[in-house]
């Protein structure tokens, strides 16, 4: 589910309780004001709580993508114009149960058309529980003709095997093959593809 959906969501169910509430009130009905009370202490948590994420990791967060992204001469977007979310990306599909697109570039580089997206998902959601994790995503138009390629830290790629049937490939660096794992169904597109500068560029990353 879309972050934004679930805070929708919550948003109709405490304005729900608080117009029961209210309701309740004039009638004369003494429940009324202990369910007003209880509206007003569930809106100010959640909206208390709303606040201090938007302020101390939305903000900051899209602050610093929208600086990078102008500094690369990209067009800045909130939250996910292109639908992106409903494609079937493999890293939008891990389970989770919130997920949310927050910030978009586009644009192009050196010629090249770019859509740069700032995602997050949650596995539990939880309040107890801080298992966001954040990835920024480059996506470029691609010939149809090129196969599957996936290449990933060795960290996560035992969340991508279940869902990626494509045979394992080792490249000539021991170091790259110790950090990542490349798969494909076409061996020679994968090497060429992963020639010294990629791989070189790669490791730096992590």
């Amino acid at each position: 589910m879309r972050a934004s959906t679930s805070n929708r969501i919550l948003l109709w169910i405490v304005g729900a309780i608080a117009v029961f509430a209210f309701l309740l009130f004039l009638s004369g009905d003494p429940e009324g004001v202990e369910l007003l009370r209880i509206a007003a202490v569930l809106g100010l948590t959640f909206g208390g709580l709303w606040w201090l994420g938007y302020h101390y990791r939305v903000l900051p967060r899209r602050d610093s993508f929208q600086a990078q992204a102008r500094e690369l001469g990209l067009r800045v977007e909130r939250g996910d114009p292109l639908r992106l979310l409903d494609l079937p990306f493999t890293l939008f599909r891990w389970a989770a149960s919130v997920r949310e697109i927050q910030n978009t570039a586009l644009g192009s580089r050196a010629g090249v058309d770019l859509t740069v997206v700032d995602y997050w998902f949650a596995p539990t959601g939880a309040a107890e529980y801080d298992d966001h994790e954040r990835y920024t995503c480059v996506l470029s138009p691609a010939p149809s003709s090129w196969p599957d390629l996936s290449v990933v830290p060795e960290r996560i790629a035992s969340r991508l095997r279940s869902a990626l049937a494509l045979p394992d490939i080792r490249t000539e660096s021991g170091e790259f093959n110790r950090r990542f794992e490349v798969r494909s169904g076409d061996r020679r597109f994968a090497i060429a593809f992963l020639d010294a500068r990629m791989m070189a560029w790669l490791l730096q990353q992590l």
